[in-house]
């Protein structure tokens, strides 16, 4: 079975936010309101909804849970507002928790949770209170941390380079790090790795890989890093293991920042797959190959892709360069 681990993740956090919450408020809970906070701070912190122009990231997410609260007082006018505000306040403490921002010292931070509750909910402080609270935020630190760690692997590795001149976007390769018996050829070897059935089993080590990366980028609010991945072409026509594939990466917070690469031919005869996949929320990036007849009008039916790669040996590259400051692709140029 395949994981999803950035839904994983989310779930693991909406977890610990409800738990935290049901907690810190104790009888004054309510369900309804604290699910609605929930879901906005997941939207701002890993799916960067809601940006308001703020610039660090710790105010981005309360300036949507703010927004929140407003929109809460019209679509509850009959509920006491200091539930509202007690929902929200607990957020002060949660950024922390969560890491958005960092903690000098656990127990002083545990010991200031418990006497702003007394403050915010009027439940008098207690040191047993306060060592659960201390043992519960160490758990879930230790359990994010482990929740990566248990995924990683030495038997593989990611190769991850900066695309020349493009900001932020790199392309990705994944290398196997054990032996192979010295009887096969390197050749050999790299051709039964970049093909067949390998070839398709190898994605999804290197898009769980990946995403492990991505889930540190989001945790630190590091939405803008994109990643050029492989793609099977001969996946096109396994529709089962094309959904075990990709439900790897069907994560909006994934797809937003991993791009499948796909050939230009391959596009052209899976048109209405890749269509539907988009719609999905996966994202492509056209490798523009000699089947593609560079005019105009071609090149702007293109306009859906965000990047287009060339390469330099191409018959296409000089049309193409020559036009590149009239299209809106990025252009890539080092495959």
């Amino acid at each position: 079975m395949t994981n999803n681990l950035m839904e994983q993740y989310v779930k693991n956090t909406k977890k610990y936010l409800e738990n935290f919450t049901k907690t810190f408020l104790a009888e004054k809970y309510n369900k309804e309101i604290s699910d609605e906070y929930i879901s906005t701070y997941i939207d701002s912190r890993i799916y960067n909804f809601g940006e308001s122009g703020q610039k660090f990231f710790y105010r981005r997410i309360y300036a949507s849970l703010m927004d929140k609260k407003n929109e809460l007082k019209k679509d509850f006018p009959k509920i006491d507002e200091k539930i509202l505000d007690d929902n929200l306040k607990i957020y002060q403490f949660i950024l922390y928790i969560d890491g958005v921002r960092p903690i000098s010292d656990l127990e002083e931070f545990a010991k200031s949770i418990c006497e702003n509750r007394e403050k915010i909910v009027g439940i008098k402080a207690v040191k047993s209170f306060e060592s659960r609270m201390l043992k519960s935020i160490k758990n879930y630190i230790e359990e994010k941390e482990n929740f990566l760690k248990s995924y990683e692997t030495t038997d593989f590795l990611l190769d991850i380079q900066k695309y020349t001149l493009i900001n932020d976007t790199y392309k990705v390769d994944l290398n196997y790090n054990f032996k192979i018996p010295y009887i096969y050829s390197n050749k050999i070897i790299n051709e039964v790795f970049n093909d067949g059935v390998i070839n398709e089993d190898k994605l999804i080590i290197e898009y769980m890989l990946l995403t492990i990366i991505c889930i540190k980028e989001i945790n630190k609010g590091n939405f803008s890093t994109k990643y050029l991945v492989d793609f099977a072409d001969s996946l096109y026509k396994k529709q089962t293991k094309l959904k075990q594939t990709l439900k790897v990466i069907n994560n909006p917070a994934i797809q937003d920042k991993v791009f499948l690469k796909v050939k230009y031919k391959d596009f052209e005869e899976n048109k209405e797959l890749i269509y539907s996949l988009m719609q999905d929320g996966f994202r492509f990036a056209i490798i523009v190959d000699d089947t593609f007849n560079p005019t105009m009008m071609n090149l702007k039916k293109l306009s859906v892709f965000k990047y287009l790669l060339v390469s330099t040996n191409s018959k296409n590259y000089d049309k193409i360069k020559e036009n590149e400051i009239k299209l809106n692709n990025i252009i890539i140029y080092d495959l």
